[in-house]
């Protein structure tokens, strides 16, 4: 595929093959990507460089691809890696390990699909969601994403033109989705989101205008920091250190088991999730003191946010999980 391949495809093909807006939520924990049926894909944010002899199946929660590039006239595949739970299983490398925009530019195969029947697709606008959208470096890199892509996507070729690149503020998007839904009960007041994730959280603020309040910014600990508390507790125990991978697998599904190894952690659970939350705590009333007086709401989102029920509990509310909390941000992405 050229340059040039998709000024010749007909007004009434682009059509078809248009898409105004792809969104990517890479986070450290897991991918998200709203696919062409408008159905939110979620794959954990992983990715296993496969060598030659090295074999992976895609399935519903990975993604394999084989990039491909043109030297000297002729095609050849330039890299091949799988994304998602399948890399999970390989050891491949999370995200919270690397560069996030760097690896944001390999995870965007992910939701660079065509609609069904279709080989080719016309990104009109990629968001990318990243925590500071104002970081010229990070913008740099992922506008390399603009331009034309051929690759093997599942085993399928595909064909895509990525028109543009627009980087999102993390939280900006539920902030947005919240405000068209009417979830916020006091919109013209101060109002806040606190997305807990895996590697990190952070909290923010939005006035009524929807400005962004850029001297309240925190990041907080995640699930990760999390994790680490209660390795520590259980190498009281065992004198073994457990993978921080597994224990937030734990955590997420619900188990409290670590892997296969039938070794848990639902006794010491509590206490430790309680530690996590007065931290969080902490850090909200350090860099939010002077705004609880106008505070209206703030709305718990991400991955982690079931495990701050007890923040909601103690806030009458005022603090709240939100309702689909791991999705508002991809959806609100497309807005």
């Amino acid at each position: 595929m050229t340059a040039t391949l998709t000024e010749h495809v007909t007004t009434e093909a682009k059509r078809a093959i248009r898409r105004p807006i792809v969104a990517l939520d890479a986070g450290n924990r897991s991918t998200q990507w709203i696919d062409p049926l408008l159905n939110v894909r979620t794959i954990p944010s992983v990715i296993k460089t496969l060598e030659p002899w090295e074999e992976a199946e895609p399935d519903e929660n990975s993604v394999l691809v084989e990039t491909i590039e043109v030297v000297d006239g002729e095609q050849r595949y330039s890299e091949r890696f799988i994304l998602g739970a399948e890399a999970q299983i390989q050891k491949g490398t999370p995200a919270y390990e690397v560069n996030k925009c760097e690896l944001a530019k390999r995870l965007v195969y992910a939701a660079l699909e065509p609609m069904p029947g279709q080989n080719t697709v016309i990104v009109e606008c990629l968001r990318v969601a990243l925590p500071d959208a104002r970081n010229k470096d990070n913008v740099a890199l992922l506008q390399q994403l603009e331009g034309v892509h051929e690759f093997e996507r599942n085993g399928e070729r595909i064909y895509a033109s990525i028109r543009q690149v627009q980087p999102m503020d993390e939280t900006r998007s539920a902030y947005r989705f919240a405000r068209a839904n009417n979830l916020l009960k006091s919109p013209k007041s101060v109002n806040g989101i606190l997305d807990l994730g895996g590697g990190t959280g952070i909290g923010r603020l939005y006035s009524g205008s929807g400005t962004l309040q850029r001297q309240a910014d925190v990041v907080l600990p995640g699930t990760y920091a999390l994790a680490q508390r209660i390795n520590a507790a259980l190498m009281h125990v065992t004198s073994e250190s457990q993978s921080l991978s597994l224990i937030m697998d734990a955590i997420a599904d619900g188990s409290f088991t670590i892997g296969t190894t039938g070794r848990g952690f639902a006794g010491i659970f509590p206490k430790c999730r309680d530690a996590w939350l007065e931290d969080i705590r902490g850090k909200l009333r350090t860099a939010w003191g002077s705004y609880l007086a106008e505070l209206g709401e703030v709305l718990i989102i991400g991955g982690s946010a079931p495990l701050a029920k007890p923040i909601e509990e103690s806030t009458n509310g005022r603090f709240r999980i939100a309702e689909d909390p791991q999705n508002i941000s991809v959806r609100g992405m497309v807005l």
